[in-house]
């Protein structure tokens, strides 16, 4: 049989990774001739003659495989065993079954037998066995090459010895041994084998892996399903595009299809659950579409520290190297969890330069600017703004339509405008709250029966509304001002007229004004005992700016920004209400 089972360039490199890690003598007696690949779209599908063969693999080169699925995939790989004995037969022909391994024997002894007999009659344990094609009898066990008329030989011969020589179809497999019994074979090959299988039953722990289970080419729904997370749950097209993400959406766009031509690094940063991941993976699903036979892998910055450490430990530092830089595509989500982890940032710091240095693509994304991640090397930081560096703002209230109408049509729920409008205008923070908001709205409905109207939204998110009337303290808009602006609190108490300063003091107040209820004296004192005048003027300004819809614009640690007054004032108040 093939190894492969049909034309895959992608299955073949994985084959020839395989092989890499285990050797070329061992992939050849375990896996060539012996098994049958088949990449699935959601794992590895390994068929083999038997079970001894599929507990072997299992047991011994679970590792090899899923270091090869990372290099290769990008990813973990799911593995699972099919016993199909039937894909086999057509390489035991006459006279081959005794020169099969014992496991591989018994099944193709009970074959011969055809439907007269089972492998425990007489019959099928008898010397001869009667072949169903021929009507004429064979003989069961046939002298190999090279084989002697020794005790050992014929003990390995009959079963009882530790090892069967392998056959016409390139099956070796050992059968385990214990630690204190002497290899017997005449074959220096396999007894090199053997001595390395006896070291990995004695030093290494069992892996885990998908048991077998028997099925055949007529009913392939029999096996059990793949149970496990997908590598990649989002792509580019259920990505909402709106002012707040467009430019990295672009460019995400761009890169996938042009990998390291222009924007290298890309590094993509913004606050919680405004998108980052789902463009990140959005960004892979893309360039495998447009770069098939490349190389890529999408990690967390965790799992890189975790790759790493577990190289470091098991002396394969070499290996991750080699795995990590010969990629086409690097993808780190959550870069600024390396921040701190001296080693793992000198390591990433060479990957990086050697992918960059091949002209190859690398993508980041974190929460922060990467000057603004705590504890990162310089190096790392210069590195990183040497790239396109782009934000994602929280968006604004149409884009916030458009995100609750595609969720409405994901969860097939049909919602009018005005529903849409009534939660759009309450969640304003971030689009992981947009879908906690459309999952109780559709639980209301389901579970009540209730019609999906405004009444319906207003008594599952009344703690909205009830939040929308509830007094906010002073010292919590204040700090919400200057966490958004980049300030600290002494900034708004001076008499500095730096435009960012004047606009976070402007904005302070109206809010102040709108949801403390406290009046124009009392505000004046306590920003930085102000004239009441003041306060008035820099109130009417902000209600005159949210009147008009107009746009203001800032300065901040990370360039020029500017944002529409009614959007700035709600999401800040909003998030001031979330601090009490």
């Amino acid at each position: 049989m093939s190894l492969v089972s049909a034309h895959d360039p992608q299955l073949a490199r994985l084959a020839d990774a395989i092989a890499q890690r285990v050797g070329q003598q061992r992939f050849h007696v375990w896996f060539n001739n012996s098994t049958r690949l088949d990449l699935r779209q959601d794992g590895l599908e390994i068929a083999v003659p038997n079970d001894f063969i599929s507990e072997w693999i299992g047991k011994n080169f679970t590792r090899p495989i899923q270091e090869a699925a990372h290099e290769v995939l990008g990813g973990p790989l799911l593995v699972r065993f099919n016993v199909v004995p039937e894909l086999f037969e057509v390489g035991i022909k006459k006279g081959e079954a005794a020169a099969l391994p014992l496991p591989c024997r018994s099944t193709a002894s009970a074959r011969s037998t055809g439907s007269t007999g089972s492998t425990s009659s007489p019959r099928a344990s008898s010397p001869q066995a009667r072949s169903p094609q021929t009507g004429t009898l064979q003989a069961e066990q046939a002298p190999s090459v090279g084989s002697t008329s020794s005790p050992q030989a014929s003990s390995a011969q009959a079963g009882s010895g530790p090892v069967a020589r392998a056959g016409v179809g390139g099956i070796r497999p050992m059968p385990q041994v214990p630690a204190h019994e002497p290899s017997r074979t005449d074959d220096p090959a396999a007894a090199d084998v053997l001595t390395e299988a006896t070291r990995q039953v004695r030093f290494s722990p069992p892996a885990p892996v998908v048991p077998a289970r028997r099925s055949t080419p007529r009913d392939p729904g029999n096996a059990s399903p793949f149970i496990g997370r997908p590598r990649l749950r989002h792509d580019v097209e259920s990505f909402i595009v709106g002012p707040s993400n467009q430019l990295a959406y672009n460019t995400a766009l761009y890169v996938a299809e042009f990998p390291g031509a222009q924007y290298n690094p890309l590094f993509i940063h913004g606050a919680c659950g405004l998108g980052k991941t789902h463009l990140l993976q959005g960004l892979c699903r893309k360039f495998i579409e447009t770069h098939a036979t490349k190389r890529w892998m999408y990690l967390t910055g965790e799992e890189f520290t975790n790759e790493f450490l577990s190289a470091l430990r098991a002396n394969r530092v070499d290996g991750f190297r080699r795995k990590m830089r010969e990629l086409d595509l690097l993808v780190i989500d959550d870069v600024h969890f390396l921040g701190g982890k001296r080693a793992t940032q000198e390591e990433f710091l060479h990957t990086f330069n050697a992918i960059e240095a091949m002209g190859r693509q690398v993508v980041m994304a974190s929460d922060n600017h990467p000057k603004l991640i705590e504890e990162f090397g310089e190096s790392l930081i210069n590195r990183f703004v040497s790239g396109m560096v782009v934000r994602i703002d929280p968006p604004n209230f149409g884009t916030r339509c458009d995100i609750l109408r595609a969720l409405s049509v994901r969860m097939g729920l049909p919602l009018s405008d005005e529903v849409i409008g009534w939660v759009a205008r309450r969640v304003t923070q971030n689009v992981r709250e947009l879908e906690g908001a459309m999952t109780r709205v559709a639980a209301h409905v389901t579970l009540t029966g209730r019609p999906a109207d405004v009444a319906t939204a207003q008594a599952s998110l009344g703690d909205l509304d009830r939040q929308l009337v509830a007094p906010v303290r002073p010292e919590n808009i204040m700090q919400s001002v200057c966490n958004y602006f980049g300030l600290e609190n002494k900034d708004l108490m001076s008499g500095r007229r730096q435009r960012t300063i004047s606009l976070a003091r402007s904005v302070a107040m109206y809010l102040v004004r709108k949801t403390a209820k406290l009046s124009f004296p009392e505000i004046g004192t306590r920003m930085g005992k102000r004239n009441h005048s003041t306060v008035i003027s820099a109130c009417r300004r902000i209600e005159r700016a949210v009147q008009h819809n107009e746009k203001l614009a800032w300065s901040s640690s990370v360039g020029e920004r500017e944002e529409e007054a009614a959007e700035l004032l709600q999401r800040l108040e909003e998030h001031s209400r979330a601090m009490n």
